[in-house]
């Protein structure tokens, strides 16, 4: 796949982000962001931000809403995996509510 290619395939993945999964997410608070794509694997990777970052009902929300919607408008990917590092923001939610709760 050309760097080109590989572009045009990014923007497509990020459209139907932006325009089909993301809506549907905002109404409960959260989003999706592109973590990266493996054009070879037929597959990309996910993040989700907002409320949707540690939710219990993310499996769920990708099974019955990401999958579904990616592999519609982007036949090119096949599968969609959660990047699971821990986003920034819920990081430095964590350290605030440690150290707001120490007890000196």
């Amino acid at each position: 796949m050309t760097d080109t290619d590989l572009e045009a395939l990014t923007a497509k993945i990020e459209k139907c982000i932006d325009e089909e999964i993301n809506p549907v997410l905002e109404e409960h608070g959260g989003w999706i962001e592109l973590s990266e794509v493996f054009p070879e694997e037929r597959a990309i990777s996910v993040r989700f931000r907002g409320q949707c970052a540690g939710c219990h009902a993310v499996d769920g929300t990708l099974e019955e809403t990401v999958i579904p919607k990616i592999r519609h408008s982007v036949r090119e990917i096949r599968h969609v995996e959660i990047d699971d590092d821990l986003a920034d923001d819920v990081w430095e939610m964590a350290k605030s509510l440690f150290t707001h709760n120490q007890v000196d």
